[in-house]
């Protein structure tokens, strides 16, 4: 109720209007969280599927890239 309080305060607002500023807050950084999991997990899935496939050299800077930027959502 401190942090509520205090931020109240700060936005010339009610606590209970404050609370749920709070709750609106930690639930965007949480989507936030889970979508940079999700990306995590698709380059390390992209870059594993590179090094599993059967080529006796290094992948290409091109595979690469694509490996590091896949699951990317450009706006």
């Amino acid at each position: 109720m401190e942090a509520a309080r205090a931020l109240a305060e700060d936005l010339g607002t009610t606590p209970n209007d404050a609370i749920v500023r709070l709750a609106e807050e930690g639930i965007a950084a949480s989507e936030k969280r889970r979508a940079v999991e999700r990306l995590v997990r698709e380059r390390r899935q992209a870059a594993l599927d590179l090094a599993a496939r059967d080529a006796p050299s290094f992948p290409s800077p091109e595979e690469m890239r694509a490996a590091m930027l896949s699951g990317r959502q450009d706006p």
